[in-house]
């Protein structure tokens, strides 16, 4: 479905990418983990079309997508979150949702102060395709709240859903439990389940390797901007390049143990 091949990426000299290969296949759900500073955020942005890469390809569905811009992409299938969320904090939870389902809509602006047949026809599907995403996320009862005003757990659901209303065939989930309690983190587990339940590929990057080893079969790991593992999650933590990005050599992980 999506592949990666030799993506290099340097800000100022300072690598962040370096020759990463990364496959993804229909209806995938992987995890891709690493220590602060890894790559996680910037393998997103280069899948995602912020960035461009230095160096490399990536495919998508058989069509080649570095150098597109991030609209293009987003209209390839490939849709992200955001760690940041980036809401529009005076408008309700439905209008946030819409704002979103309305840049893959037909018509156009000038039809839409006019009010023709052909925009209001989008507005109306727009509409009710935002209230599946919503109800997707759990958040139809919030609809007329604005989302300064929702709990930090539902404004991260209201980031998926804004995913979601663009009809994704591989979304990038870029850290949706950061910040919350072990009660949300369980919601959200179970919602990452559910939207993978309905076919659609995931990338899973996470903090809490926990939440990404119960959820996703395999894992891929970045570690100054290089893949040092990929595989089955159980296979990968017990790789000792992987203990050691996160833990320190064996010598210093048995010093900690022995409380030295």
């Amino acid at each position: 479905m999506f592949s990666a091949r030799s993506v290099s990426l340097s800000f100022s000299g300072v690598r962040a990418l370096a020759g990463i290969d990364l496959r993804v296949s229909e209806g995938e759900l992987m995890g891709v983990i690493g220590p602060n500073g890894s790559g996680k955020s910037t393998l997103f942005n280069v899948m995602s079309g912020i960035y461009k890469p230095d160096s490399g390809q990536l495919e998508f569905r058989g069509r080649m997508i570095a150098g597109m811009r991030p609209a293009d992409i987003v209209r390839q299938g490939i849709v992200r979150t955001f760690q940041n969320k980036r809401l529009f904090s005076n408008m309700t939870v439905a209008e946030n949702v819409m704002v979103a389902g309305l840049k893959a809509a037909p018509g156009s602006a000038l039809g839409d102060v006019f009010g023709t047949q052909g925009s209001k026809a989008a507005m109306r599907s727009c509409e009710q395709r935002a209230r599946q995403s919503l109800e997707a996320v759990g958040l139809t009862s919030m609809l007329e709240v604005l989302a300064k005003d929702l709990p930090y757990g539902a404004q991260n659901r209201l980031e998926i859903a804004r995913a979601l209303v663009l009809d994704p065939s591989l979304l990038l989930l870029d850290e949706p439990a950061a910040g919350l309690n072990p009660s949300e983190r369980g919601d959200v587990r179970e919602l990452i389940r559910s939207i993978h339940g309905r076919g659609i590929a995931i990338v899973l990057v996470e903090h809490d390797v926990r939440m990404v080893t119960g959820l996703c079969p395999r894992i891929a790991v970045l570690d100054h901007g290089e893949k040092i593992a990929d595989g089955p999650a159980q296979e990968v933590m017990r790789d000792e390049r992987v203990l050691e990005a996160y833990f320190g050599t064996q010598e210093q992980r048995e010093r900690a143990h022995a409380g030295e």
